[in-house]
């Protein structure tokens, strides 16, 4: 047997791309029969060694009675060879499966297959290597094998090639009630505390991500579940971020869908809990993202006196804003990791609060709202909302019908059991789907049931149910007490600010970035992010120091010394250079305050006087906040004090300007000795 995908039971290896003939996806995506001949092979961009085939039932998985059987059969050849043309036999199951449990064990291989048979067939063509061909094999409504066969929810499978790939078909009523929708909003992994210019320029883009995403929801009934890291990524950058994104923002806060707001950077609250914290992480301050300058201007009328004070940034709430008036607080932790425990410890919180568990943790999971202990619910079917995933992420047509038609199944089951009441359904957190993918799964979500909204949901009376406790990977709680404690040493550190928040409201954002549900399938990249993380922790503690010097000498009783602080931070630092001399030969300014510029070096003189004698001292400098927090490392310098050389030199220049005294005088009286003579002697002459 063929290796199975455990969400939909199809071939695992059939999510690679396959591109079919545009007729065939556009029937897979609106319902419509396809025609039964072969699409045209195309490539396919890698070879694997294997022959792939997956099958899928049209017209989402659901067929009325009367209606005929179109399935659609596609082989991709992975080989190095070419695939003999050759026959797609259909099988349909001669009972249908008795629950969801029976259709997970089918889907995901678990489970041999049933008695059954073959109900139609179709050739399939040659196939080159690298390529892949389709065919449809379409039953009559007629034929024995459908008419008269009882409702339910039947095995299907195709072989061909000596392969064989698993669907499900639903026939009958298919499911029935309502059904709400949750769609995350969110961007991929981050490190960092928001989403860059870039980023958001091309994430806003016509073919960007958060662009599809809002694409697929417009015009549905979905609920949003939003990353307010997004919308406060464009918000602190106001009328300075790119118009996609502006236009992107204005478009999300349109819609009529009900939303609410998911942690900051769609954090995972499950190990925020397990790390033993008192309360989820919320951000503390954004005011280090802000573009004061570029927010859009007041409503009210500007100041008419000359002197305008620079406009204040908006507040934290306004940034993070997404809930529509009157939404509630909703906790979404990752799948099967929520406990009692997590619940009460959210509940504790927050009062009131909601918090999304799988049906698979619940005892009872025949209803949307449920209640346990002191904690409200949200119960999300499992296996569809996993089957709707897949859909909205495959990139196969013949993979995304599949998909749906699982999805079908499972909702079928739960609506039976439901009793009226509304079923939820989640589609998971995913930076890769397209508005196709993500359109149609909403669609199959619906079909055949009435979607609502959260109000629709709550004002239902909840089922009390226990929880079972989920599992959280042991490391993740780890690193999160690790950022923490770094957390911690930024907290004193940045007492060194006129605002500290500059420094603290960033690492905050940056440490729920780095619990982002995006990280939950890249274990390995998360461990990467974590150590970049502790990496730009210590950065940023090592970012004010002093700069290290050479020996310097002390030749006079009084003088100042010359020392440099470095600032590598974006924000002026006010700081207190401490110097300890571990000699009483000098006597040294201890505390001098020091406003250090932003992203330089700042000269601090400081004064020192030297005592008696001579000799090497050494002075310790450090750094502190004016908290007295110990910023950076301390240095030492060495000093040769030789203080009494001025009182040398003095003597000295004393000694030769007394002896260049007394040769001016001594050469003085012996001219004028000399030029008394000559006159003596010039009289005696003029006598004679």
């Amino acid at each position: 047997m063929i290796p199975t995908s455990a969400r939909t039971g199809t071939p695992a290896f059939r999510r690679r791309r396959l591109l079919l003939a545009p007729l065939i996806a556009v029937a897979i995506v609106l319902g419509i029969v396809a025609p039964a001949a072969a699409a045209t092979p195309t490539p396919s961009p890698s070879a694997t060694g294997t022959i792939d085939v997956s099958v899928a039932p049209l017209s989402g998985g659901v067929l009325a009675a009367g209606e005929a059987l179109t399935a659609l059969v596609s082989l991709e050849n992975g080989t190095s060879s070419r695939a003999a043309g050759s026959t797609a036999e259909l099988l349909l199951a001669d009972a249908p499966l008795d629950g969801s449990a029976a259709l997970d064990a089918w889907l995901s291989g678990s489970a041999d297959a049933p008695a059954g048979r073959v109900i139609g067939s179709s050739a399939v063509e040659e196939t080159a290597p690298g390529q892949s061909s389709s065919a449809s094999v379409i039953v009559a409504a007629d034929d024995p094998a459908l008419a008269g066969r009882g409702a339910g929810v039947y095995p299907l499978w195709v072989t061909v090639a000596g392969e064989t790939a698993r669907s499900v078909v639903t026939i009958g009523t298919g499911p029935t009630g309502t059904v709400a929708v949750i769609v995350p909003i969110t961007a991929p992994a981050l490190t960092a505390g928001m989403l860059s210019t870039e980023q958001l320029a091309t994430l806003t883009a016509s073919d960007g991500a958060l662009t599809a995403a809002l694409d697929a929801v417009t015009g549905t009934s979905a609920i949003l579940a939003v990353d307010p890291a997004i919308v406060a990524s464009i918000r602190a950058r106001g009328t300075a971020a790119p118009e996609s994104a502006q236009a992107w923002l204005q478009r999300l806060m349109d819609l009529p869908n009900p939303r609410f707001a998911l942690q900051y950077g769609d954090a995972d609250v499950s190990t925020q809990f397990a790390a033993g914290i008192d309360a989820p992480l919320t951000p503390t301050s954004l005011n280090a993202y802000v573009d004061v300058k570029a927010q859009p201007a007041a409503p009210t009328p500007a100041p008419t006196d000359t002197q305008q004070s620079d406009p204040a940034p908006p507040t934290l709430d306004a940034l993070l804003d997404v809930r529509a008036a009157g939404e509630p607080t909703i906790y979404w932790p990752p799948s099967g990791t929520a406990s009692p425990e997590l619940i009460g410890w959210l509940t504790a919180a927050t009062p009131g609060a909601i918090t999304i568990v799988d049906s698979t943790q619940v005892s009872a999971a025949s209803a949307a709202h449920a209640r346990t202990g002191g904690g409200e619910l949200l119960v999300a079917s499992a296996g569809a909302s996993a089957a709707l995933q897949a859909a909205s992420t495959a990139t196969q047509p013949t993979s995304r019908a599949a998909d749906a038609a699982a999805a079908a199944a499972h909702l079928t089951f739960a609506s039976s059991s439901a009793q009226g009441s509304p079923i939820l359904v989640t589609l998971g957190r995913s930076s890769v789907r397209d508005p196709q993918g993500l359109r149609g799964a909403i669609s199959a979500a619906t079909t055949g049931m009435t979607a609502v909204g959260l109000s629709s949901m709550l004002g239902t009376s909840p089922t009390e149910v226990q929880v079972s406790a989920g599992t959280v990977d042991p490391s993740r709680p780890a690193a999160l007490t690790s950022m923490l404690a770094g957390a911690a040493q930024i907290d004193s550190f940045a007492t060194i600010l006129d605002d500290p928040s500059l420094l603290t409201g960033r690492e905050r954002a940056a440490i729920l970035q780095v619990l982002g549900g995006g990280w939950l399938g890249d274990p390995s990249g998360w461990q990467s992010a974590v150590a970049a993380h502790a990496e730009a922790t210590t950065t940023t503690l090592d970012s004010v120091s002093i700069v290290p010097s050479t020996a310097l000498n002390l030749l006079t009783a009084g003088t100042n010394l010359r020392f440099w602080v470095r600032n590598d931070l974006p924000y002026p630092v006010n700081v207190v250079l401490v110097a300890s001399p571990d000699d009483l030969r000098v006597d040294v300014e201890r505390e001098n305050a020091v406003v250090a510029a932003a992203s330089a070096n700042t000269l601090v003189e400081v004064p020192v006087n030297a005592r008696i004698g001579n000799g090497d001292v050494k002075i310790d400098l450090s750094l502190r906040s004016p908290a007295y927090v110990p910023i950076g490392q301390t240095q030492t310098v060495d000093v040769n004090v030789r203080a009494d050389w001025e009182g040398i030199g003095l003597a000295a220049l004393v000694v030769l300007a007394a002896a260049f005294l007394t040769i001016g005088a001594v050469r003085t009286v012996r001219r004028r000795r000399r030029d008394k003579a000559d006159a003596v002697r010039t009289d005696d002459e003029e006598n004679a």
